[in-house]
This record gives C-alpha cells, sequence and structure tokens, in this order.
C-alpha cells in the first residue's frame, strides 16, 4: 500500500519538476516565408553569337559568287556585353514547394559583328582580285519577359526555374563591301520589336525577412529574322538573303525586397 502511494506522488509531482527544467526548444521547420509580392533590380553580362544562314538567292552574277565562295553559308562569332533591368512578381508557397509569377524589362547591350572577306576568282577583269567583304550584324536592346516561376525551399534558400514568353527589340544588318570598286551596298537591315520564350534557372537566398540576393541565368530566343540584300541601281536582278537567330544568354544578379 504504502509503494502504491509512493509512486502516485512521484507521478503527480513529475509535471512540476518537468516545468522546472530548462529543455531545449524545438528547432523551428520552414521558418522562411517566401508567400508575397516583391520587387528589385538586376544586371550582368549578356552573351550572343549573332548566327546568320544564308537563304534564297538569285541572279547570275550572285549565284557564281555562292559557288565561289564570296558568301558564307553561315556564320557566327559570341560576344558579350551588358544588361541591367528591374523586377517584379508574386509567390504562393504550399510546403517547401514556391510558385509564383514574375515579370522583368530591361536593356541589353550587345552588337554583335561577324565579318567575312574573299578575293573574288571571276576571270571578269572588272571583278578579278576585288576583295568581297560581308558583314552580319545582331544588335538587342531592350528586353522583357513574363514568365511562370517554380521552385523548392530549403528555409533561406531557394533553388528554382522559370518558363514564359519574352519580347525585344532587335536589329539585324547585312553589308557588302568592295573597295576597289568604290562600292559599298545599301541600308540592308530589319529592325523591330520580335516575339520568343525565356527560360531561366537560379537560386535565391533571404538575407533577411526582406531582401534576397538572387543569381539566376535567363536565356530568351526571340524570333529569326530575314534580311534581303537587294541593290536594283548598281545590280539590278541580283538578290541574297541572310536569316538571323536573335537568342541571348544573360548571366545576372538580382536584389529584391518583398513588400
Amino acid at each position: 500500500m504504502l509503494r502504491v502511494a509512493a509512486l502516485a506522488i512521484a507521478l503527480c509531482a513529475s509535471p512540476a519538476l518537468a516545468g522546472d527544467m530548462n529543455w531545449p526548444a524545438e528547432a523551428p521547420v520552414g521558418a522562411t516565408d517566401w508567400s508575397g509580392g516583391y520587387l528589385g533590380a538586376f544586371g550582368g553580362v549578356a552573351v550572343s553569337n549573332g548566327r546568320a544562314e544564308r537563304g534564297a538567292f538569285g541572279g547570275p552574277l550572285i549565284t557564281l559568287d555562292v559557288q565561289n565562295g564570296l558568301f558564307p553559308a553561315s556564320i557566327d562569332g559570341s560576344e558579350a556585353g551588358m544588361a541591367a533591368g528591374a523586377l517584379a512578381g508574386i509567390n504562393f508557397q504550399s510546403g517547401a514547394f514556391v510558385g509564383g509569377l514574375e515579370a522583368d524589362f530591361g536593356y541589353v547591350w550587345t552588337d554583335v559583328r561577324n565579318s567575312f572577306s574573299r578575293v573574288d576568282p571571276n576571270p571578269n577583269p572588272i571583278f578579278n582580285g576585288v576583295d568581297t567583304n560581308t558583314s552580319y550584324t545582331t544588335e538587342f536592346g531592350g528586353l522583357g519577359t513574363l514568365r511562370a516561376r517554380g521552385g523548392y525551399a530549403f528555409d533561406r534558400m531557394l533553388v528554382f526555374a522559370s518558363a514564359g514568353v519574352a519580347a525585344g527589340h532587335v536589329t539585324n544588318r547585312f553589308t557588302l563591301d568592295l573597295p576597289q570598286l568604290g562600292y559599298t551596298s545599301p541600308d540592308w537591315s530589319d529592325s523591330g520589336m520580335r516575339f520568343g520564350y525565356a527560360l531561366s534557372v537560379g537560386i535565391e537566398y533571404r538575407m533577411t525577412d526582406r531582401l534576397s540576393l538572387r543569381f539566376e541565368t535567363l536565356y530568351a530566343n526571340l524570333a529569326d529574322t530575314t534580311v534581303d540584300a537587294v541593290d536594283n541601281v548598281t545590280f539590278p536582278g541580283e538578290t541574297i538573303s541572310y536569316d538571323f537567330s536573335n537568342d541571348v544568354i544573360i548571366p545576372r544578379l538580382a536584389l529584391t525586397a518583398k513588400f
């Protein structure tokens, strides 16, 4: 009987003793809240190769020039510039999954100029031995995207990917220069708004409750452009065209503020 009473007293005293002891607090799980709207700014490097591929051509002189290798079938060469702009978006969170929608707009300073030069082997005395210099330019300007974003949060760290639509201003230009003949081509170019798609992958770190630092690589692929070269004054009946690929890769850093 005494043993039962002693056990009962010990059980009743246990909660009081436990309350007096300093047990370690349980670590919070998923404490960072990624949901809500945000604004930010970004800056980075932009890389484009300005690829151009020969399209349709016609006329006896141009046909002979193509056969003689004076106009390349394709040409490219990567050039780097700068990119900067602003972004805005909204996130929603479900457990560790973070999804949302983001829009950005900025400017891309890339001016890719690829050149090709050959000596004309045409036996005609007018053209024989003449340097045939061609140039292929792809120049980006304003660029904006609207993308759906999704990723996985590790508390303050977010790994994500995005996909959506893109629009940007691009200028494509093709030139021909025959210095011994004093010939410089007219302005064979096409400039305007191009539409396409954009993809990105990145990692973001929440430095404070509101400020985040992000590294992201964005790829934008805009519609190809065809530039037709025609000079009916100097070379009537002679035509050639080049198809330009308009894509750019932008590794960039961004600072965002949640609101």
